[in-house]
This record gives C-alpha cells, structure tokens and sequence, in this order.
C-alpha cells in the first residue's frame, strides 16, 4: 500500500458522505472538507500534510510569501509526492513509512508485539479496556488503518518500559521517552476553512513567526525525516535531523517500528529522544500548534494542557491570544486570522496520567472576531471567571451541608491525608457536573455578549448570562442535596442561604469594577 495514491485518510467530502483519500487528494482534491478522525488522529495528519507542504513549496518568509504559496502549493505537493513515492510505501523492503526496515529482535525467542498496541483504545496483553476483549486473539488489520495508527503513534506515544530490539546491530533502550505531540498532555489548536486544503495552508507559519526555531542555528529548518533517515540510533547528523529541526520532528520517529507482512503482529522498540517544551534538562522550542501560558504563582511559562473535567471552552481566552514570535500565546497560525472576521478554531488534546491514556478531546469553536481583540477577549475571560467563581461558591456550600449533615465529615477529611482533595472532589461531583452542564447551555449568550461588546444591547445579554450562571449553581445544589428529614432541611437552608449570598456578591463585584 502506497499512502501517495492509495486512499486511507477518512474525510468529509462536500455532498456529507464519508469516503478516504490518499496524501495527493487531500492537495489535489477540491470536495474535500474536512478530516473524519478521531482527535489524536486529526492532529497527527494535519502535522503531515503540513510537513509535505513545507517540504516542497519552502517555509515562507514572511506573511506576503505566505499568501502568494496558496496557488502553487498543490502542484508543488502533488510533485514532491511522486519524487518521494517510494517512502510513503507502507510494506517497502529497503525504506517501509516511519519503519526501521533492519530492525531484529533482541531475543532468540523473536518476541513480537501485537499490532493492536498502536491504537490505545484496543486491549492489547496487559493493556485491558472498557469495550475491547480481544486481547488474547490474533487480529489481522486493513493496511490504511495500519498507516493511520501508526503515524498517529509515532507522535502521541507515552513513555515508559518498552521491549528492547536490535537496529543496525545495536540493542534499544528498554525505557522510552514521550513522542513530540504529549508533554504536558498540550492542547493542539489549528484554524479551520472551507476545505481540507485551505486549511492546511493557513495553518502554515512563515519564518517571522518561527524565531524560537530560528534560534537553533542556519540548519532549524532541517528536513523531513523520510529524506534524512537515520541508519541507526548513533547516526548523529540524521538523528539531530529527526529530533531537533522543525521539519525533522513534525513526523517523528519515536518508536523503532517494523510490521509484518501477516498484519498482525510487529516488532516494536525505543526509537529516538525527542528534547521538548515541557523537559528542563533538553528544552526546545514549543510545538506550533500548542499554547504557552505563564503560571501566576511562579511565573513560569508552560503548555496548556488537557485538564480532565475541565471544558475546552473554559480556556479558551488562553487559546486565543495572539503570539508573536516565542512569546506566551496560542497556536502560531492565529496571525492568519483577518482583523474583523469571526475564525473556527479546532482544538485537540489527549490526556494522560504517567504511563496510561486517560482521554481525548476535541472541541470546535466559531470565535467572534471580538474575541481577538484584546476589549473582547477580557471581556470573555472575565465571564468565564465569575462562572468558576459560582462553581466554587457551590462547591463550598455543599461542604457546608455536608458537615451539618454528617457529623463525622470533619473527623474523615482529617483521616485522608493527602488525598483529601480527591475526597472534596468526590463530594462536590455531582452538583458540579449538573451546574456545568446548565452553564453550557447557555454558551450562545455568552457568545452574544462578545459580539455586542460596545452596543446598547451588551448589558442585557451580560445580565442574563450571569443570572443563568446563578440559576444554574441554585438548581445544582437543589437537585444534589436532600431535604428529607429535619437535618438535612436545616442544612439545605443554611447552604442555600450561603450559596445565594456569596453568589450576589460576587456579580455585585463584578458589576462595581466594571462601572469604575
């Protein structure tokens, strides 16, 4: 199977259906619209698509030169394509797609690894999940899933213990660091347009936007890893290539790879070290389509991450802020959002805890063009923070409740220790989850807030969004405490009463400093 012409990338074509495509149609193919893949995958083939682009059309130099690549781009992919066709062959004997073609067991035995460990959602030996019981059954793969997991792979595996394999004679390591695109578990964010083509282009970064690149030396630019493979692990220009140059590390080799002709089964090592954002003792410049934001504690900058029960539209004034250069901010490609017009943003990010995957997430938000600048962007942060506030406000009341109700609660947080947290958080859960999902629904008013910033109508819509806010903290802590017997109205009354007061107080806050 060649990936150049062979079709196995899942896309949205313009009539609705859902057809594959090959890497030349994804350039050369006008009904395409968008990706149909989960949001590790999108991410993962978004940084191909983007590094063939910058492979054969050049880095633009500026925004002009940015502009003018947008006509003969698809030529210039569809050409370097065919120049490199035989690198995109997945089963290639000399040279197979992001494989080691020499790799060799470490062991007599010829340990090999199912294939079903490229994709985290399927169980594979110890590796259970929830809906998955094949793990214990040897599953053969199509070739176009083989390709899409295993690129995916190459860039969102987790670090750990891993076998050890040969290449070119020498034993892999037997731990193994993260891939490129989950330090922090970074959110990813890429501008969306009309068709899977214009929004590969915009989210090319011209060399203005890449100083912290810049910064490694004449050779940042480095060039895909297809074009400079490493014909081992002690291959010191290539690996460099492959790990610390922009192109290089956009297709990264993080694992030593080599399927089998059965589709089953693969031989699986460590691959290269990839230096990263996150790593203090090998930092490199952050990952475009992440966000970089600056702790108010310790003032240190660091990537914006997946925060498990946390929504994406939450942070998304951090996601927003136009960067320049290395400076804090989101994704690169926002520069290309035109002064006035609203912009669709998708945001991407898999959550991890050590070792293990937890989730994904991807959120799609129409952003008003008010939001860009800097009067609607505070204006949106603000909001959102008087909703954490009343989230906060509700958390503490049903605590109140709780110690009036049990009498032994203070005795247990005492007894937990260290994970006194987790319990308060177990507590709070349920009327949490029902006060965010109530605030959700009132999404499109806040949006409406944003874009009548400055009109007659703005305090209207801000005065009903945050009276929802307070509507929606009363009914959580009404429907997640019982009123039952005598003790329990008592604590409902006394929590009621101090949930009403401090979420008054805060909106009464707010409405001051605003005024002032």
């Amino acid at each position: 199977m060649n990936l150049v012409d062979d079709p196995w990338i899942p896309c949205i074509r313009k009539d609705g259906t859902i057809r594959p495509a090959s890497l030349r149609d994804c350039f050369a193919c006008g009904d395409i619209v968008d990706l149909a893949v989960r949001p590790h995958e999108r991410v993962a083939l978004m940084r191909l698509l983007l590094c063939v682009s910058y492979a054969s059309a050049g880095i633009p130099e500026d925004y002009d030169a940015w502009e003018a690549m947008r006509e003969r781009l698809p030529q210039a992919a569809c050409a370097y394509l065919d120049a490199w066709r035989d690198s995109f062959e997945l089963f290639h004997p000399q040279k197979p797609f992001l494989q080691v073609a020499d790799l060799r067991s470490a062991s007599k035995k010829g340990a090999q690894t199912p294939c079903g460990k490229l994709d985290f959602a399927l169980a594979s030996g110890n590796n259970s999940t929830l809906f998955d019981h094949a793990a214990l059954s040897e599953r053969s793969f199509s070739p176009e899933w083989l390709a899409l997991n295993l690129l995916t792979y190459q860039m969102f595996s987790l670090g750990g213990l891993i076998g050890s394999v040969s290449w070119n004679g020498k034993a892999t390591a037997g731990t193994s660091c993260d891939g490129p695109c989950v330090p922090g578990s970074m959110l990813h964010t890429f501008l969306r347009r009309g068709s899977l083509f214009e929004s590969v282009h915009a989210n090319m970064i011209s060399e203005e936007e890449l100083s912290g690149y810049r910064r490694l030396g004449g050779d940042w630019r480095g060039r895909p890893l297809w074009e400079r493979f490493p014909c081992g692990p002690d291959d010191g220009e290539a690996v460099r290539n492959a790990t610390e140059t922009f192109l290089g590390r956009m297709v990264p080799l993080t694992r030593a790879v080599r399927l089998f002709s059965d589709r089953a089964f693969m031989l699986l090592g460590d691959g290269l070290s990839f230096p990263s954002f996150a790593n203090a003792r090998r930092p490199f410049p952050e990952e475009v389509s992440a966000t970089v934001v600056v702790s108010p504690k310790k003032n240190e900058r660091f990537l914006l991450g997946v925060q498990p029960g946390r929504a994406l539209w939450r942070q998304l004034a951090a996601l927003t802020v136009r960067r320049h250069g290395d400076d804090i901010g989101g994704c690169a490609a926002l520069v290309h959002c035109r002064e006035g017009q609203d912009a669709d943003l998708v945001v991407c990010g898999l959550a991890r805890r050590q070792a293990d995957v937890v989730d994904v997430v991807e959120s799609v938000f129409h952003v008003p063009a008010a939001m860009l600048r800097t009067e609607g962007h505070d204006l949106y942060e603000s909001e959102v923070e008087v909703a954490e506030k009343a989230a906060r406000d509700l958390g503490c009341a049903v605590e109140r409740y709780r110690q009036m109700v049990d009498g032994g609660w203070q005795g247990r947080l005492k007894l937990a220790g260290k994970d006194k947290a987790d319990v308060l958080a177990m507590l709070k859960a349920q009327a949490l989850r029902s006060y965010w999902t109530a605030v959700e629904t009132a999404l499109p008013q806040l949006w409406d807030m944003v874009r009548a910033l400055g009109s007659g109508e703005f305090a209207l819509l801000q005065q009903n969004w945050r009276r929802h806010v307070c509507r929606s903290a009363e009914e959580a802590f009404f429907s997640s405490c019982g009123r039952d017997t005598e003790r329990q109205m008592r604590a409902y009354v006394t929590g009621r009463r101090q949930l009403s007061g401090k979420l008054r107080r805060h909106v009464e806050r707010e409405e001051n400093r605003e005024e002032a």
